[in-house]
């Protein structure tokens, strides 16, 4: 790695992660050494002074386990830090995170329009009403069509999460990864990196399938009550619904860090997920809301603002391309957040020490 290279990686750290580089010095190669003590001194940084603080900080939590990091995310303040940090280390290292996600957002976009316009040139047959019921087939395929889009999406951003996952790893580690580098990470696991796509694929079905019945146990109760639905609160209900159930999957969202970083099994990493977001509801809602909400706005951002040209003006047919384009970068830009949130998570409440991240550490060079 260039001298350069590495010392733009620490001039992205804070303070504190520099310190726990400082702290565990011995991993580092001399290059490395050099560089991490001219960026301390540039910051005047009194590494001796902030390690024995930090060791008396220590004893005195010593009923506690000892973790990546000293964050624990306990209440809004901390939650507040944490999403910090993530974005601090999106910003960082933006373009490393775009392109890693870039494949995920394009395929997906590709593969679920593909599996729209087959499914509309199946409707153009069909006929309205009850009628429909009688083509079974039809119906059969237009199902399939819309999982086979879905479930390539979902592979794909799998991959962008795996590959995700690989750079934070060597980031935190002092590294400046290449795309070709993390992607060649979930490569090395391909068969148990598919097989918990597909699990997870398998959960986010059942999870779908809950939010439906709890919609619909929440409609007949209003109606019961003799309530009325408007469109507003069917809406409330429907969204709030999907996103509880979303919530609840996302405790295995750190399923994907726990096979690509450190290798578990596909069972193990999710055991491992559920046992490491326990009691983390408000940053996974806080991650998973600025994926889900922000990809949302991001994506249908270009055609809102295309809905306020006036109808008198003619626009050119690649117009709508224009706006696909920027729809599809909206999302580009706003996705890796929760990703990067997710592998930070992970990363922080694991316990020291990780061999594969020591292994990383002594590879600056």
């Amino acid at each position: 790695m260039q001298m350069q290279d590495l010392a733009k990686v620490y001039k992205t750290k804070t303070d504190e992660e520099l310190l726990q580089l400082a702290s565990d010095s011995e991993r580092l190669t001399p290059k490395a050494h050099a560089i991490l003590r001219s960026e301390l001194a540039v910051r005047r940084i009194d590494v001796p002074k902030h390690l024995t603080a930090q060791e008396e900080s220590d004893q005195g939590r010593s009923e506690q386990p000892r973790t990546r990091g000293t964050l624990f995310i306990r209440d809004s303040h901390a939650v507040r830090e944490f999403v910090a940090e993530v974005v601090h280390l999106y910003h960082g290292q933006f373009w490393l995170f775009i392109k890693l996600i870039a494949p995920a957002v394009v395929v997906s976009y590709i593969a679920v329009v593909m599996a729209r316009n087959e499914v509309r040139e199946i409707e153009r047959h069909l006929p309205r009403g009850v009628e429909v019921l009688k083509h079974e087939t039809e119906i059969l395929e237009i199902g399939l069509l819309n999982l086979a889009g879905y479930l390539v999406s979902w592979i794909g951003f799998c991959f962008s999460f795996g590959a995700i996952c690989s750079a934070v790893q060597r980031i935190e580690a002092g590294a400046v990864p290449a795309v070709s580098d993390c992607f060649s990470a979930v490569r090395e696991r391909m068969g148990s990196f598919l097989r918990l796509c597909l699990f997870l694929f398998g959960l986010l079905l059942v999870a779908e399938a809950a939010a439906v019945l709890l919609s619909q146990g929440v409609f007949w109760v209003l109606h019961y009550r003799q309530l009325h639905l408007s469109l507003f609160t069917i809406e409330v209900v429907s969204y709030g619904s999907i996103g509880l159930a979303l919530l609840m999957l996302s405790r295995f969202g750190l399923a994907i860090p726990a096979l690509v970083v450190d290798n578990y099994r596909v069972g193990q990493a999710m055991f491992r997920s559920d046992e490491l977001t326990e009691g983390k509801w408000l940053t996974l809602a806080v991650l998973l809301s600025k994926s889900l909400i922000g990809g949302y706005v991001a994506g249908m951002l270009p055609f809102w603002l295309a809905s306020w040209i006036q109808t008198s003006i003619v626009l050119p047919a690649w117009f709508r391309w224009v706006l696909t384009a920027a729809s599809i970068a909206g999302v580009t830009v706003v996705e890796p957040t929760m990703f990067i949130g997710f592998v930070l998570l992970y990363l922080r409440m694991s316990p020291l020490p990780s061999t594969s991240s020591g292994s990383l550490a002594r590879q600056l060079a």
